[in-house]
């Protein structure tokens, strides 16, 4: 059974590394975007504080098999989520796991009075453009951004009350 942790930055931080540098070669070919480790765990340092449990890491029986970060910016004059990262280590991709992931956020989202998220996905990668569709997400726009395009995905979701 998969559950949900708040990152730990003292002990998780090779971890979410690994991670975050596998999810681009999967997005992109290769990791040459991520930039550097350290300007990475800073930016996750801040997102912590910002968004308490939006940054996890997704564990089965106390193991790390993924890692999720969302926040809340500004989109178009509106106040948007945003998922910086779903993330799953290749056995557990294609089993079921990723719809875990989905309601983890939906519920992070709702619970700050969040309507409507969104994500990026590379053009190329395709499986998971398939699977957030299959999960209620829409086309918004291509963007173009480091000479990869991306296509902007967003959801609407029900509010908690």
């Amino acid at each position: 059974m998969i559950s949900f942790r708040s990152i730990d930055l003292s002990k998780d931080s090779k971890t979410i590394i690994k991670f975050r540098r596998d999810s681009y070669v999967i997005s992109f070919g290769d990791d040459n975007l991520f930039g550097d480790n350290e300007s990475y765990l800073k930016k996750i340092e801040d997102r912590l504080v910002k968004f308490p449990g939006g940054i996890v890491l997704v564990e089965n029986n106390g193991k790390p098999e993924g890692q999720v970060e969302f926040q809340i910016k500004a989109f178009d004059s509106m106040r948007v989520g945003y998922v910086n990262l779903f993330y799953l280590i290749p056995e557990y991709r294609g089993k079921g796991y990723g719809s875990n992931l989905i309601a983890y956020a939906e519920h992070f989202f709702q619970e700050n009075n969040i309507i409507e998220y969104q994500l990026r996905v590379s053009t190329t990668n395709k499986r998971p453009i398939r699977f957030y569709k299959k999960q209620g997400f829409n086309f918004l726009r291509i963007e173009e951004e480091d000479t990869v395009p991306r296509i902007r995905m967003q959801k609407r979701i029900s509010p908690l009350f």
